[in-house]
């Protein structure tokens, strides 16, 4: 058994700079089901949203957030997301994290989508998320912390409805138990759950699963953000194209050149995401590829190099100046409920980053605001977590969990494959009850995987991944299928009630088997 003053279960910027507020203070561990390059920080190629120019405010930035996410957010956070970024940006400045900046040595702000004026800082171009994973993890590094990687998470320790830490797979396939004072989840998000996905495919739900089973609220899963532009060829997605493309001036078009988003949407291509990978949506479901033209963009291959390297390992020639695309799974605006400071329905566990519920992105989030809302509401669990007494006493019951481990008979699961194949189907950009109930009946034709994980302790790793694969899907289903109107990323076929923004918006609330509407709180809400 392993003890520590503090757990954190996954390895990206939330992660990170959480651990950075904690470290000179409690014994901090991090457990990775990967390495730091395998999750969606490092990844990251959109650059970070907040209110730097003298031309820009906090308010501006909070009503593009508010406009984006359907007026679903949760007022106070965003209120904090847009107040405290830019002062903790300007603070990692100071101490060495660099920005892109113009021959003047000013900062180079980007546009990108549903934005109503330039407000994103990159890194090399389009090596946003890889250049502040590197910095941070420099400077954690500098501390005493421990990293334990490649440990798959299998269980929460919750007994009384206090959370104890978690239990691991490491590659040996060995069961690890890691008693924690406090256990933070940081795992990101759920896109390994399609077929089409900007995330590494280890993204599964892990964190959504464990929290559920532990008996911890979830809320809003329905809300996933497709990315409509995906490079893709030879029958398959290699990478993300950024939106920053179209900031700069690439437009998507047609196969004989046409503009798609003309007369769509009056933002044209730099419109919500959610609208346009439903036009996008529209043209390939008949197999009529779409492209972004990327003529406009002077010194491409300068200016993106990461996407130039993409598309060059997709066979994608940039002679033409033309990339085919097509949408993509790319963020979970829902996840596990928690408060302002992080924490959940369940004592001593929090939630941090992509795979927390806090409903600051609303019904879909607004381009940019991702690191932001990590590095951000990161800091803030690592500053509340600093002025608590953590340390308590911690025992093993580890005999325990091996007992109830014990099952008779034999099991099925399906390949991931087909899993994918069925979940992109059923809880892709479009969705109708018919096909949402569809997947629930086939799910359940398995063995019941949404039971008790005590039962896995002699699965392998690809089993385990699975089953959560599983729980994951049948979550979100039954989340997409409680909500019937159409609102922000959440779009029903077979929804008469299509709209911008519900006159009493509701959070879709679902824990222990049981799923309930909860009206969104007035303080929560901002009048258009």
């Amino acid at each position: 058994m392993l003890k520590t003053d503090v757990l954190i279960i996954g390895g990206g910027l939330a992660a990170v700079v959480c651990a950075l507020k904690l470290v000179d203070r409690y014994e901090v561990t991090i457990a990775m089901k990967g390495s730091i390059e395998s999750g969606n920080s490092w990844r990251a190629q959109g650059g970070i949203a907040a209110a730097l120019s003298s031309l820009d405010h906090p308010f501006i930035h909070y009503k593009d957030t508010m406009k984006a996410g359907c007026y679903q957010n949760n007022k106070q956070l965003v209120e904090m997301l847009v107040k405290e970024g830019p002062r903790r940006l300007r603070g990692w400045m100071k101490e060495g994290l660099n920005f892109d900046q113009t021959m003047d040595g000013e900062l180079l702000l980007g546009q990108e989508g549903a934005h109503s004026i330039r407000r994103i800082v990159h890194n090399q171009g389009d090596q946003t998320g890889k250049v502040c994973m590197s910095y941070f993890w420099s400077k954690l590094q500098q501390k005493k912390v421990r990293i334990l990687s490649h440990y798959q998470a299998i269980d929460l320790i919750v007994e009384n409805e206090v959370c104890d830490g978690a239990w691991f797979k490491n590659k040996q396939n060995e069961l690890i138990e890691v008693r924690a004072s406090a256990t933070i989840l940081a795992t990101g998000g759920i896109g390994g759950l399609y077929e089409a996905t900007t995330n590494d495919p280890s993204l599964i739900g892990e964190g959504l699963v464990m929290a559920y089973r532990a008996g911890a609220i979830l809320r809003d899963l329905e809300f996933i953000q497709f990315h409509p532009t995906l490079i893709y060829s030879q029958g398959r997605t290699a990478g993300l194209a950024s939106e920053a493309l179209r900031g700069e001036g690439a437009r998507l078009v047609d196969q004989e050149g046409t503009p798609i988003m003309d007369g769509r949407d009056d933002r044209g291509d730099l419109a919500p995401r959610d609208v346009v990978a439903r036009v996008i949506y529209e043209y390939t479901k008949k197999e009529e590829p779409i492209f972004l033209d990327i003529s406009p963009i002077s010194n491409f291959k300068d200016k993106f190099p990461q996407i130039t390297s993409l598309c060059n390992q997709a066979q994608v020639d940039l002679e033409k100046q033309r990339i085919p695309v097509c949408p993509g799974a790319h963020f979970h605006m829902g996840g596990v409920e928690t408060n302002t400071n992080g924490a959940t329905s369940i004592a001593n566990l929090y939630a941090v980053g992509e795979v927390s519920g806090n409903n600051v992105h609303g019904a879909n989030r607004l381009a940019s605001n991702s690191l932001l809302e990590a590095l951000v509401f990161g800091e803030r669990l690592g500053e509340f977590l600093l002025i608590q007494q953590l340390k308590r006493e911690l025992t093993s019951d580890h005999d325990r969990y091996i007992r109830a481990e014990k099952v008779d008979g034999p099991f099925a699961l399906p390949s991931k494959n087909e899993l994918k194949r069925k979940v992109t189907q059923a809880l892709g950009i479009t969705r109708t009850s018919h096909d949402l109930e569809q997947l629930l009946s086939w799910l359940g034709s398995f063995r019941q995987f949404d039971q008790d994980v005590y039962r896995r302790v002699n699965w392998t790793r690809e089993q385990i991944e699975i089953d959560t694969m599983c729980t994951a899907a049948m979550l979100i289903a039954k989340s997409a299928l409680a909500r019937k109107e159409s609102l922000g990323a959440h779009f029903r076929n077979d929804s008469q009630e299509i709209g911008r923004m519900p006159m009493n918006p509701q959070a879709m609330m679902q824990a222990r088997g049981d799923i309930w509407a909860k009206p969104v709180k007035e303080k929560e809400r901002v009048l258009k």
